[in-house]
């Protein structure tokens, strides 16, 4: 009971929050390149102006609508479930909160794939296969570094890897600069959302910023049990270090410049899976 009323306060202080951590973010960038910028409420202010606006329904029809609201529901339901992760993960298991948040952030990428490809236009349909090879390069190795970090016992050196992992494939899951290649603004004018408008784009932002939270939250809890702490310590120390995590990220997608689109995947492998060649060897030597 304990638990759940945890999940629960935890989610809805993560909808709360997640965009004013995205308007910090924007007021961030804009201290960077020493402008004044939007107010920190600025992501509010526009998501409410999108659900007043008239609902539009694309060219997708109902099954859009629907790929739009799931992927949300998707992703409210990871935020929740990663609050339950700390509290029970335990040493050479997997428990049923981490399959489940498994499987609910792949179907909330798989919508968005969905929805953008089934768009009878040139720039969603590029966007979705973009997200698609993205989702490829890079969630595998979160899901392999995310189950490591969960049941790798006391092994240090194998969470530490396993954390390197996974502090990347995050990132890279947050859509910032330069893994945007399926909205990239200046090329694709937005991409897998550019059909999309009022309530329905509102309903698509507010899944970016609550991805963007899953991912800070996600390499924040993996800080949090790889230095050992567990239970309600962990998911303490996890929300703490959230809000640090995405303004580490929001540093990261400023300082850094897009890049061609063939590179950004490439990159990702030739990373990546040395990585993971050197974690599964680490696996293997044992104890």
């Amino acid at each position: 009971m304990l638990h759940s009323l945890l999940a629960l306060a935890v989610l809805l202080a993560g909808v709360f929050l997640a965009p004013i951590y995205d308007g910090l973010e924007r007021k961030l960038r804009a201290a960077v390149h020493t402008r004044i910028g939007p107010p920190v409420l600025q992501t509010w202010y526009d998501l409410v102006k999108l659900f007043s606006k008239e609902l539009i329904v694309p060219e997708g029809g109902s099954w859009c609508v629907l790929s739009v609201v799931l992927e949300l529901v998707a992703l409210v339901a990871s935020v929740a479930l990663l609050s339950y992760v700390p509290l029970t993960v335990s040493p050479g298991t997997v428990g049923a909160e981490v399959v489940a948040f498994i499987v609910l952030l792949t179907v909330a990428t798989a919508l968005t794939i969905a929805r953008a490809v089934s768009q009878n236009n040139v720039y969603s349909v590029v966007g979705g296969f973009r997200e698609f090879t993205l989702a490829l390069s890079s969630e595998p190795f979160l899901i392999f570094s995310y189950l490591a970090i969960a049941t790798g016992g006391e092994r240090f050196v194998l969470k530490l890897s396993s954390l390197l992992i996974l502090a990347i494939s995050a990132y890279v899951v947050s859509g910032r600069i330069p893994y945007d290649i399926a909205e990239a603004e200046p090329e694709l004018s937005a991409g897998v959302n550019i059909e999309l408008a009022g309530p329905l784009l509102g309903i698509a932002t507010m899944s970016t910023v609550l991805k963007r939270l899953l991912a800070a939250e996600l390499t924040a809890m993996a800080l949090a049990l790889v230095a050992g702490f567990e239970g309600y310590q962990a998911l303490a120390l996890t929300l703490a270090l959230t809000p640090a995590v995405w303004v580490v990220h929001a540093l990261i997608s400023i300082l850094l410049g897009r890049t061609r689109v063939d590179i950004a995947p490439k990159t990702l492998l030739l990373t990546l899976f040395p990585l993971c060649v050197v974690t599964i060897a680490i696996y293997g030597l044992g104890p």
